[in-house]
């Protein structure tokens, strides 16, 4: 399964400008960059954001999330 930025953001319960951050920050990269200039997102991006958020939920910071 494949999601746009706006799908994803719904999904996890997140804004579209953190999804923009994280990827602007290299912490969660999309699978691809559709014709049109979308962001997709695929299983191992939604994977990656779970991770991020339950490290987010214990308070620990962007940067050793990124190691």
């Amino acid at each position: 399964m494949e999601y746009t930025v706006n799908k994803l953001a719904k999904l996890a319960g997140v804004s579209t400008r953190t999804l923009r951050y994280y990827d602007e920050i290299g912490l969660l990269v999309p699978a691809r960059i559709s014709s049109n200039g979308y962001r997709i997102y695929g299983r191992n991006e939604v994977d990656r954001l779970q991770q991020i958020l339950f490290y987010r939920e214990l308070d620990v910071p962007l940067d050793e999330i990124r190691r």
